[in-house]
């Protein structure tokens, strides 16, 4: 298809009279004809579009072969950080709760101190969170 300019340059060589009507109506009709793509044209663009179909299914498997690989390779890995980074979680937890009973244990606190609770023994009875509280 032809674009605006190419139409635009055959009108103006009939307004300036250098073309005839007829001509100008030809030449205007053989610009708006759709352009034919000859049969080794459209056969090597299929070819070409085939090899890079075949192309993109290589990568593909290519690239899940290397990403199966890497799993491989990674996942002992990440499961000794993860193991590591937990254990030394649960040991700077261990050390937080030893250091925070140390403090309790060496505080001055009476019974004023929490509000005059005593031991804290079990209950007689459970607590039944079903029912309202009175107050």
């Amino acid at each position: 298809m032809a674009n605006s300019t190419e139409k635009m340059r055959v009108l103006d060589l009939l307004e300036s009279g250098k073309i005839s009507a007829a001509d100008a109506s030809q030449l205007l009709s053989a610009l708006s004809a759709p352009r034919l793509v000859n049969k080794e044209t459209r056969e090597s663009a299929e070819e070409k579009l085939r090899q890079f179909a075949q192309d993109c299914n290589r990568f593909a498997k290519d690239a899940g072969c290397k990403m199966q690989e890497m799993y491989k390779d990674v996942e002992p890995k990440v499961k000794k950080a993860s193991k590591s980074a937990l254990e030394k979680a649960a040991s700077a937890l261990d050390t937080l709760a030893t250091k925070l009973g140390e403090s309790l244990d060496s505080a001055d606190i009476d019974e004023s101190d929490v509000g005059g609770f005593g031991d804290f023994d079990e209950p007689d009875e459970p607590a039944d969170f079903d029912e309202p509280r009175e107050n």
